[in-house]
């Protein structure tokens, strides 16, 4: 479980650094742009390495019994989060409407394996995951930060997404054993 906390406290740790824009523009000062960008995608590949390792080595703890529709709505937020992942880096429509999809889709993706796991390693995962994107999503909309398009949204990008983060779903539904240890299906 050890490696699990470590890993979960160093990636939230590190993807909050640009919640605190004096810290970050600090570090930028310091390392130069290329520089500090190239550490923050070392140290949350490492951090990713550690959730991943520790989650796959954690002992099941049951904490509480998932709910009976957990699984249902799993089935319905995830495909959903994960076309709002695919949207936040594309010229879409979803990304114009939904004004921060990244975030928006990692909260559905954390409360719907809340809701259809009730282990120890799972609360910690999806519950560390679900507040990070809470407090992000709140500083945002504090500094008033909006998501920037650089290109106008165009409809296609919007089919692309949508048939991307299906895919992807599908894709998850029928690996999610052989990757994650728990079939689906």
């Amino acid at each position: 479980m050890n490696l699990l906390i470590t890993g979960l406290t160093l990636f939230v740790a590190l993807h909050l650094i640009p919640s605190v824009p004096p810290l970050r523009a600090a570090l930028v000062s310091s390392l130069g742009e290329s520089k500090y960008r190239a550490i923050f995608a070392a140290v949350s590949f490492v951090g990713l390495g550690l959730i991943i390792w520790g989650f796959s080595k954690a002992e099941f703890q049951p904490v509480y019994q998932p709910f009976t529709w957990g699984r249902s709505l799993a089935f319905g937020l995830v495909p959903v989060a994960l076309i709002l992942f695919a949207a936040a880096n594309m010229p879409t429509h979803i990304r114009a409407f939904v004004r921060h999809p990244m975030l928006a889709g990692l909260f559905m993706w954390a409360i719907a394996h809340l809701a259809a796991n009730g282990d120890l390693r799972s609360i910690l995962l999806f519950g560390a995951l679900g507040a990070y994107s809470v407090v992000a999503t709140a500083s945002v909309i504090m500094r008033g930060k909006q998501s920037s398009q650089v290109k106008a949204p165009r409809w296609t990008m919007d089919i692309v997404a949508i048939v991307s983060g299906s895919v992807a779903a599908g894709l998850l539904a029928i690996f999610h054993g052989v990757l994650f240890g728990m079939p689906l299906m």
